[in-house]
């Protein structure tokens, strides 16, 4: 679902980022990144990728308008109702945040060591034209002091149907196209409102 989310808020996404060697000592191991989303401003496609499709409400709770900066997201996904603050942070470490910045490719080597130190302790940080970010999916959002931006999966499971709603004869028609189970599954769950309108 999450994938999905950014997918269709026009995001370019790389899922399960296999991050090497990471942590000290005892910590020292293999972990992922859950989705690394890099989206630029003048996004555009003529079926569900208009300027009143984007989920702008939280985008901007968010502090952001990304129909004007470049946006990169860290993505972590978190599905248990009791997730840790240790866990999450480790998620975020120091050295995940950089191997995903390396990653990313938007700056030079040189910038990226001070660019993750101000993002260990952010929410996200500005730089040039790109807002760099952290964001953590769970099923509830907790009002607590945290250092990541926050996303519900009910927040998510909203947005995908509204969407699907929106161009549903296109999307059921072509449900087929897309490799993704679950966006047909939700395109046909939704059949009926055709059927209706028809």
């Amino acid at each position: 679902m999450t994938y999905w989310y950014f997918r269709l808020n026009g995001f370019f996404l790389l899922q399960n980022y296999v991050l090497h060697n990471i942590g000290e000592g005892e910590e020292r191991g293999t972990a992922d990144s859950d989705l690394l989303a890099i989206r630029f401003p003048y996004v555009y496609e003529e079926i569900g990728g208009q300027s009143n499709d984007w989920d702008r409400e939280k985008f901007s709770e968010w502090g952001f308008d990304i129909e004007k900066v470049n946006l990169a997201l860290i993505v972590e996904v978190k599905s248990g109702e009791n997730v840790k603050r240790s866990e999450i942070e480790k998620s975020f470490s120091s050295k995940r945040l950089k191997t995903a910045l390396y990653r990313f490719g938007i700056f030079p080597r040189d910038d990226v060591q001070r660019i993750h130190e101000n993002l260990v302790e952010q929410k996200y940080v500005k730089e040039s034209s790109w807002i760099i970010a952290k964001v953590l999916v769970t099923e509830k959002t907790r009002e607590i002091k945290k250092t990541w931006l926050d996303l519900s999966l009910d927040e998510i499971d909203k947005f995908i149907h509204k969407r699907i709603r929106s161009y549903l004869h296109d999307k059921y028609a072509d449900r087929t196209y897309f490799t993704s189970i679950l966006i047909q599954y939700i395109a046909w769950k939704n059949k009926n409102r055709i059927l209706n309108d028809w």
